[in-house]
Order: C-alpha cells, then sequence, then structure tokens
C-alpha cells in the first residue's frame, strides 16, 4: 500500500510543493492522486510562469546577431540564448522586435518567429507588408497558451503635393489616433491575421500635424536612441505602447478599447529620450535630460483619473564620467552568450572577464584573467559546459549584493554617453551600458550600483558599435509552438 494514500491532501501538497520543478513534474507521472494534488494546487505554476529576470537580449549596430547577456547560475532548466536555429538569424542583423512573458518576437524580411529560448521552441508567422507599423507581442501564460501579434500604425506621413497644387495634405487636420483604429492582430490559437477595431475612450493625442512635430529621435540623446526601444509593455490584460506624439495607446484586448494616455506635461517640450517598461508595481517610464539625468515615473491608474508620478531622480554623469578600472577582480559577472572566438571559449575567458580597455602596449591586459580561468579549469572547478558556454561552481548570482561598485574605487576622467538597457521587471533596478561596454546595474531604492560584466561581443570593434535595442528576458516553460529547436529552416 502506497503510505501516502493516508496522508491528507494539504499534507501532500505540502511534500510535493518542496520538490525541484523538474521533480515535482515527475511526480505527476507517479500517482493520479499525486497528479490530481499538483493539478488542482496549481504547484508548478510558480516554476512554469515567468518569476525571474534570466538577462538582456540586446540588438548591437551592424552586428551579425543579436545577444544574450545573462546572469550565470545553476538552476535547471539551463537556458541557451543562443538562437541560431531561427531562419536569418546569423544573417544581415535580423532583430529581435519585441519581448513578453518568456517569448521573443523575432524579424527576417517578410517574416516574424515567435521563439521561446527556454523550451526552445518556435514558429514562424508570415505577413504580406508591416511598411509604417511596429510589432508588438502579447502573451499571458497564466491564462492562455496562445499568443498575439498587434501590428500598430504610425502616423501617416505628410504628402507632397505638386508645387502648383493649393491643396493641403487632407491628413493635416485629422485628429490622431483615429477614434475607430483598425489594426492588423495575428491569433495563434487561430493561425491567421485579422483585423480588428479599437474605439478610443477619450480625447485623441492631437492632430496629424502635431503629432507629426514630434521629432524621431530626441533632442537629448544622439542616433542610437530612438523612441522605438521599449515602448511596448502588457499589464494587467492591457497593451501600453509608447507612440510618436509624446502620448501611451493603452490597448484593452478584451474590450475592444483604447484610451490615450498624455506623457507628463513638461515633456512634449523638452524632448528627451523616453523609455517605457514593466517593472515592480506595472508601468513605468524612464525620461533622460541633458544626458546624464534620468526621472523615472510610475503610471498609477484609478477608476476616476491616470497620472504619472514621478518617483525616482538618478544622476548618472559621475559613472559615466569615469574609466572603470580593476574589474576582473569580480568573478561572478553577467556573460554574452556564444563567445564568437573559439580561442577564448576553451581557455573560459567568459567567466570574470575584464572589459576591453584601450591597451597602448604590448601587453595582453586579459592575460593573467586567462591563466587564472586555466588553473580553474585544471583543479577541476570549472566544468557543465553547455553549447560552449562554461560554468562555474558556485558563482550564483546575487542580485542583490554582489559586485558593488563606489567611485572612490575608480580613477580618470572620460566624458561618455551612456545606454539605457531597460527596467527590471521585479525590482526597482535599471539597467545601464557604461562606456567601454560596461554593464551596470542601478538599483533605484538605495542608489546601490553593481558591474554585471562586459557586454563588448568578439571582433566587435569600431566608431559605429552601439546597442540598438535590449529586452529584458524572464524564462516561461508555457508555449503553444509548433517547432523545436532540431527543426531548423536555416539547417535544413
Amino acid at each position: 500500500m502506497d503510505q501516502t494514500e493516508a496522508l491528507p491532501d494539504d499534507a501532500l501538497a505540502d511534500i510535493l510543493g518542496r520538490l525541484e520543478a523538474c521533480d515535482l513534474a515527475a511526480s505527476r507521472c507517479v500517482r493520479k492522486t499525486w497528479r490530481a494534488v499538483v493539478d488542482a494546487r496549481g504547484l508548478l505554476l510558480p516554476h512554469v510562469l515567468p518569476h525571474s529576470l534570466h538577462g538582456i537580449f540586446i540588438n548591437y549596430i551592424d552586428h551579425k546577431r543579436p545577444r544574450c547577456f545573462s546572469r550565470p547560475t545553476a538552476k535547471k532548466p539551463v537556458i541557451d540564448g543562443n538562437l541560431d536555429f531561427l531562419p536569418g538569424y546569423d544573417e544581415d542583423s535580423n532583430p529581435i522586435v519585441d519581448h513578453c512573458n518568456g517569448l521573443l518576437l523575432f524579424k527576417y524580411w517578410m517574416n516574424f518567429c515567435v521563439v521561446n529560448p527556454t523550451t526552445r521552441r518556435w514558429e514562424p508567422i508570415r505577413y504580406m507588408d508591416d511598411e509604417g507599423r511596429n510589432a508588438y507581442l502579447v502573451f499571458d501564460p497564466a491564462s492562455s497558451p496562445h499568443y498575439e501579434v498587434l501590428l500598430i500604425p504610425d502616423v501617416p506621413k505628410k504628402v507632397i503635393l505638386p508645387s502648383h497644387d493649393e491643396q493641403e495634405d487632407p491628413h493635416d487636420s485629422m485628429e490622431w489616433p483615429p477614434s475607430l483604429w483598425m489594426l492588423d492582430v495575428f491569433s495563434s490559437s487561430a493561425k491567421k491575421w485579422q483585423n480588428r477595431s479599437f474605439v478610443r475612450e477619450g480625447t485623441a493625442a492631437g492632430t496629424v500635424t502635431s503629432v507629426r512635430a514630434d521629432p524621431l529621435v530626441p533632442r537629448s540623446m544622439g542616433f542610437n536612441n530612438g523612441p522605438r526601444w521599449r515602448c511596448g509593455v502588457y499589464w494587467g490584460r492591457s497593451l501600453y505602447v509608447h507612440c510618436r506624439g509624446a502620448y501611451v495607446a493603452r490597448f484593452s484586448l478584451t474590450g475592444g478599447m483604447y484610451q490615450v494616455i498624455k506623457m507628463p506635461e513638461y515633456i512634449p517640450e523638452s524632448k528627451p529620450a523616453q523609455y517605457l517598461g514593466k517593472s515592480e508595481n506595472g508601468v513605468y517610464l524612464a525620461t533622460i535630460h541633458y544626458v546624464y539625468q534620468i526621472r523615472i515615473y510610475n503610471l498609477v491608474e484609478s477608476n476616476t483619473q491616470i497620472d504619472w508620478v514621478l518617483k525616482h531622480y538618478v544622476d548618472v554623469e559621475p559613472w559615466v564620467s569615469v574609466w572603470l578600472c580593476d574589474l576582473s577582480r569580480f568573478k561572478k559577472t553577467w556573460t554574452l552568450d556564444g563567445d564568437d572566438d573559439k580561442y577564448e571559449r576553451e581557455k573560459g575567458d567568459n567567466i570574470g572577464w575584464n572589459f576591453d580597455n584601450e591597451n597602448d602596449g604590448d601587453d595582453d591586459p586579459d592575460e593573467d584573467r586567462r591563466e587564472e580561468v586555466q588553473d580553474e579549469k585544471e583543479k577541476g572547478k570549472v566544468g557543465g559546459e553547455h553549447n560552449g558556454n562554461q560554468m562555474v561552481e558556485n558563482l550564483e548570482w546575487d542580485s542583490d549584493h554582489d559586485n558593488d561598485l563606489t567611485i572612490q574605487e575608480e580613477y580618470g576622467y572620460l566624458p561618455h554617453d551612456f545606454s539605457f538597457l531597460g527596467f527590471h521587471p521585479y525590482k526597482e533596478v535599471i539597467f545601464m551600458g557604461l562606456p567601454s561596454f560596461v554593464g551596470v546595474a542601478y538599483h533605484l531604492k538605495n542608489s546601490k550600483i553593481q558591474y554585471l560584466g562586459n557586454m563588448r561581443p568578439d571582433y566587435y570593434r569600431g566608431s559605429g558599435n552601439g546597442f540598438y535595442e535590449s529586452f529584458p528576458y524572464t524564462p516561461c516553460m508555457i508555449g503553444n509552438l509548433r517547432k523545436d529547436a532540431s527543426w531548423s529552416e536555416r539547417r535544413g
């Protein structure tokens, strides 16, 4: 007789709930009573739904493919951020264009791919034309294994009429966005594109002319910081989209309604770089002023009003204006997936690497670290190779305590811009790229800054190098995608 049959359901649920995710999933196959308890109590949901940050997927300027910059962990499942099984992934700098709750949306030519890096399953989506439209991915695994992709139109372009024609562009005086907004939406449950209407609640953002006046590139930042970055957030069964014209459109996907949410009042005049994202308390907005000053807002919604509440003010100039040194002392660093340099990979140099300092002499600034890692490997401290990536025992990253930086430890003056990489989805933390591709995390509540690692891919050096877009990634084990990594169109 099975002794567990005599246990009350509460006691059995408490015992099973102590198992690791893989063992808990296996327990469902042992006995029907165990399966019933696991399913009825939802014991697997905390393990399969997004609940932690794995890393950041980054699109680089003029680089052959996106890269995943991720934290070291010994937890299972092991996630390989190299998605080279996708068609077009290693070709022509094709980008990742969105992320939502564990799924990524990858674009190549006249196709999208929806992919789950955790399960390494994917499927293509074919479309005819996305000219003048941006794609957004919506996935709520707590409600359904299916996803949707929305194509949201930009403001109409200016029609250039012949010089002798006295008529004005008919679009100029139209309100934008329109009262009835027609969008192309792909539904994975229906497996086809559909035309869906959304009715506007409240007023428009303005006229087409006034929306066009909003510059495509913010005045306060350079070319690499356009408004398309990080401008889609799924929260509370609504999709929030940062649109040209200094407003956010909130789409209610169940009600077929949408609403225009204006930015904080002073923003339309100063035109700073703006980044929409999801963090601890919902929808957040980061605005960058005078190159180095960041203001963090939280969108607070009630039945009667919607307000942007200023929560934090950050001045990053002290960190952007110094030359960070001696970073090789940190061994618990984040790493880039699939190191391009096979020699470096064999040496295990993706663990605790130093960032790429400019070196005027003949000495290799990373040689000492290379020899140190090689010694660790020979002593058996390095192991667990996964698709070319080395893991070191007991180097689990602590997001609250590891690699703290203090400005007193650094030296030198190096004025330079920085890159805003996104929000931590579960903590009030922002990620930034400092000069020389130094990745850091800034804790908004206590102003602590942590060194993450070197974000520069191998052989990636040039005057135009930099970040194009980035997407914090939260793993998920749910999602109905037809193909797995072994079924690759690129590999045949």
